[in-house]
């Protein structure tokens, strides 16, 4: 990458082949030896995150934040995770709030030749139902908009929601 350093240092999946504390001490290393300044985690079940953040903290490196996904659709930190990062005071910084297309007009007629759903791997065409994709007519004009303003309302808490962009 040709830096010198990261700002936030991620374990991005809980991979249960390698023991937890391995994982955390690569991500406390790298923040001892300045690599990172701060170490995350992502799509980390509550459950995890609380036995990351209790041992990252006996290394004495504070875990930062955590990177789960979550939308209208996919809602799947209510309520655990939400309430073991308010507990353990770790910020939250979501991806795919728009569920990787699904609540904009992309996919309201149709699967477009290159889009994720038109080949298998992290989206599932299965997920573009008439029902799902009459909820997402309805919603209001602008889906994208609807979705960034339920996230708000939903946990106006420590949960940031990162800019989409459009391809």
């Amino acid at each position: 990458m040709g830096l010198e350093y990261v700002d936030i240092f991620y374990s991005h999946r809980f991979d249960p082949e390698t023991p937890l504390e391995e994982t955390l001490g690569a991500l406390d290393t790298a923040v001892r030896q300045g690599k990172a300044l701060y170490a995350g985690i992502s799509s980390y079940s509550a459950r995890r995150t609380k036995e990351s953040a209790e041992v990252l903290r006996k290394l004495g490196t504070p875990l930062l934040i955590h990177q789960p996904s979550y939308s209208m659709m996919n809602r799947w930190i209510e309520p655990d995770l939400l309430q073991v990062l308010g507990d353990e005071g770790i910020g939250c910084i979501v991806f795919s709030p728009l569920a990787q297309g699904l609540l904009t007009d992309r996919y309201l007629a149709g699967v477009p030749a290159g889009s994720r759903a038109s080949h298998s791997g992290s989206f599932s065409s299965d997920l573009l139902t008439e029902q799902t994709l009459a909820k997402v007519r309805a919603s209001i004009r602008s889906p994208a908009v609807a979705a960034r303003r339920w996230r708000k309302w939903r946990w106006p808490g420590p949960c940031a929601t990162p800019a989409s962009r459009r391809r």
